[in-house]
């Protein structure tokens, strides 16, 4: 079950809520200034993407997904993104001079499952800071940072939209590291990753329209559920080989 802090443009977080999220004392980013980092190692071979090259990826990108309309491609990144169940999806983040596109590309099929187009000018607000959870929530703790933008008003957000898990209407997203992040193996891919250059280069492109970065913690919706743990812990947002069955 989900609730969603409400945003009013282009000031911080208001919430109508009694209950307050827990408090951290950690600082908002690591003294290098980058997001924090989860503690985990992963087989990053269980994942499809992989098994691209960043070369690949821009090709089928740029082939696939982008049109004249959209502008310039100016980078791109695979990330985790925590919807607004907390649920962790593979997402797909296109940079170009005129939009951020979201994808949810399919890496086992190579095609485009869902496909969001936010023009840079309605992205008013891009917070940084640790994930943390509200009080009397039951979800596992997410013990490390993020980086959150808000590109309309979440206080016109629908009822329906807030309580449908599979809704794209939200105007937010909040991203992390992809899991092939922290391989403990090099990979000559590793910046595809990283969400820390994804908010170096948007920091440079939402700067021409006076957004910048709010370093705060980042407020996780989620009260309790079990398909949200068992979704996550399975990595079902993400294309992967689960022992000879890809999905």
């Amino acid at each position: 079950m989900s609730d969603i802090a409400m945003d009013t443009p282009p000031t911080k977080e208001t919430t109508t809520e009694e209950a307050t999220p827990e408090e951290t004392t950690r600082p908002y980013v690591t003294p290098e200034g980058k997001i924090w980092p989860a503690s985990v190692v992963i087989q990053y071979n269980e994942f499809f993407v992989a098994r691209f090259t960043k070369e690949k990826l821009r090709s089928l990108i740029v082939s696939k997904c982008l049109g004249e309309e959209d502008g310039n491609l100016i980078d791109f990144w695979v990330l985790t993104r925590i919807d607004h169940w907390d649920h962790d999806q593979e997402c797909t983040m296109c940079l170009t001079d005129k939009f951020l596109i979201l994808l949810g590309f399919n890496f086992i099929t190579e095609k485009v499952g869902s496909c969001q187009r936010i023009p840079l000018n309605m992205i008013h607000t891009m917070r940084i800071g640790n994930l943390v959870s509200r009080q009397w929530s039951f979800l596992p703790e997410r013990n490390y940072g993020a980086l959150q933008l808000v590109w309309g008003a979440l206080t016109t957000t629908r009822w329906i939209d807030r309580w449908n898990p599979i809704s794209k209407e939200i105007p937010a997203g909040t991203f992390h590291h992809h899991p092939c992040y922290y391989s403990p193996k090099p990979l000559l891919n590793k910046e595809l990753f990283d969400c820390d250059l994804a908010i170096e280069a948007l920091q440079k492109a939402l700067f021409v329209y006076a957004v910048q970065p709010l370093h705060e913690n980042i407020i996780l919706n989620g009260r309790f559920s079990i398909v949200n743990a068992f979704y996550n812990q399975s990595n079902l947002g993400f294309c992967k080989d689960r022992n000879g069955m890809s999905f």
